[in-house]
């Protein structure tokens, strides 16, 4: 069994203490201020905290150990339980290999594995030097492709003993098929980030967690948001100190002016935040293909490094917000079975993260083939149903609007709101438009959203369940949402490929469509598997 590297305890251990001193320092404090504890003592509680947790982090380090024996990942870990853990190395999903600002100095990495239906990491070796990293990375990566070799081979010579015996509908990778190398597979790099390619991806992607990032900072920067509120004022012609009476003083066209000025130079912040934010995930992004296996690059302080068994892909999901598709750009998200958790969910999967579409869709049929796709929308009754549903979201605004006019504005002005139904129309037809499925001889796809269109790239041979919905309002207009679930991250958090207010009669028309081109695909498999295997013997 090996043990971690030496430095990741001693790192631990200077944490663990720190924590620790801190700790015991703020609990004396506490209790010298309820309890009447000695005053005298408290310092001496701070240096014994350390101690205790420092000792417990060391212990923590010299009973963790880790091991691959066969086709396993033993880990032994656990102080006062002990915990003994055996990963079939068939079930890793991904292999992930991060590096903190920290680590990077000190030449470690934290390598996790992710297995198929875990609700959490399998296994996290914090932390290991760089070699052992992409020594365990590339050892999984070929006792896998050994295991499913083995597996195939003995399903092959089952059938060359007994040709007769009813077909089996398990699905299985055809890449499995691929003979063993002896040698470490070459790598090749697919994709890479310029830093122009950064920058124009930085702006065009925004990321959600940036206006909230803003907002949390803004008490930290009083004294500037002081110095806008101040600048806002003077464009306004006030030359008062900011604050909240002078709002009073003010009237409703120069209120609203106020709020709209502000709400720019707010999302203006975010825009840079997110900018910055984008920057530091995915510096120096590199795509490479090992064997069977895609293996990603990125990041400025930290360092994140994955690999995607394309063996194991359940989806292929090609994203396009609005400034992508003008400018010709999309993202590519490669889906396997593992957990997409922990701190870094927003990109697990991400095979390209933005590049021409026509690049995108190359790749794409490179991970999963499929030919040219052409989507069939809803009917044009569900259009209808769509703008009734943003004519009432519009309702509702416009009489929130007409609250706040008559009981603080009180402008008279609130009929403006109205206004807004005039983008109903458009608005339906632009949901209408980018909603759809396509049919493949391989694969099923769905087209949905209109901000951010997603198209998700299903084969047959991955699908595990298909089943259709009928909301009240559908049944109303006789239409249905035909789901088409997988083992993908995506499909657990409520991403599955879906076929959103299809005819009523033409879902039940896909759905058996799908049911039965699923186990068309399966047996296809299975009947070229007998053909590798009849090769063999006559060779």
């Amino acid at each position: 069994m090996r043990r971690l590297h030496p430095l990741s305890a001693v790192r631990r251990t200077v944490v663990a203490a720190a924590q620790g001193a801190f700790f015991a320092f703020f609990v004396g404090t506490a209790l010298a201020g309820t309890a009447a504890f000695p005053a005298w003592t408290i310092p001496l509680l701070a240096p014994a905290g350390a101690v205790v947790a420092a000792a417990f982090a060391l212990a923590r380090y010299y009973r963790f150990q880790y091991e691959i024996e066969g086709d396993t990942l033993a880990v032994e870990s656990g102080v006062l339980a002990r915990q003994s853990r055996e990963i079939p190395l068939g079930r890793i999903q991904n292999v992930d290999v991060k590096q903190g600002v920290v680590n990077r100095l000190l030449g470690l990495s934290v390598v996790a594995f992710e297995t198929a239906g875990g609700s959490a990491t399998e296994a996290t070796l914090d932390a290991v030097d760089e070699g052992e990293a992409d020594r365990l990375r590339r050892l999984v990566q070929r006792r896998d492709r050994e295991t499913a070799e083995r597996d195939d081979s003995a399903a092959e010579r089952e059938n060359a003993a007994a040709p007769a015996a009813g077909e089996s509908t398990t699905p299985r990778d055809a890449d499995s098929r691929r003979p063993v190398p002896e040698t470490d597979e070459p790598t090749e790099e697919l994709f890479a980030f310029t830093w122009r390619d950064l920058l124009t991806y930085a702006v065009v992607s925004v990321r959600p967690a940036a206006p909230a990032l803003t907002l949390a900072g803004l008490p930290l920067g009083g004294d500037l948001v002081a110095a806008v509120f101040r600048f806002n004022l003077a464009v306004l012609g006030s030359d008062a100190a900011p604050s909240l009476s002078i709002l009073e003083t003010f009237g409703p066209p120069r209120l609203v002016a106020l709020v709209a000025l502000t709400l720019a130079e707010f999302l203006l912040t975010a825009l840079v935040v997110s900018v910055v934010l984008t920057v530091v995930e995915y510096h120096d992004f590199r795509l490479f293909q090992e064997g069977d296996d895609l293996r990603y690059q990125r990041g400025l302080l930290r360092r994140y490094s994955g690999t995607i068994p394309l063996s194991k892909v359940q989806t292929v999901t090609i994203r396009e917000n609005v400034l992508m598709r003008r400018f010709g750009y999309a993202t590519l998200v490669v889906e396997t079975a593992g957990y997409s958790g922990g701190n870094d969910q927003s990109s697990q999967g991400v095979a390209v993260p933005m590049a021409p579409r026509e690049t995108v869709y190359e790749l794409a049929r490179d991970v999963e083939p499929f030919g040219d796709l052409s989507f069939e929308r809803p009917p044009t009754r569900a259009r209808r149903r769509y703008a009734i549903r943003f004519a009432v979201a519009f309702g509702v605004l416009t009489v929130a609007g007409y609250a706040a006019d008559r009981f603080v504005l009180e402008t008279g002005y609130w009929w403006a709101l109205l206004g807004l139904l005039v983008f109903v129309p458009p608005a339906a037809h632009l949901r209408w438009r980018h909603r759809g499925f396509a049919l493949d001889d391989d694969v099923l796809a769905t087209r949905s959203g209109f901000w951010r269109r997603t198209t998700r790239v299903a084969p047959y041979y991955r699908i595990q369940t298909v089943f259709v919905g009928r909301s009240p309002f559908q049944r109303r207009r006789r239409l249905a949402t035909v789901t088409a679930d997988t083992a993908s991250t995506a499909s657990v958090f409520g991403g599955s490929a879906a076929a959103y207010d299809v005819d009523d009669d033409r879902a039940t028309e896909l759905r058996d469509t799908l049911r039965s081109r699923l186990y068309a695909d399966l047996l296809a498999r299975k009947r070229d598997a007998g053909t590798t295997t009849s090769e063999s013997v006559d060779q």
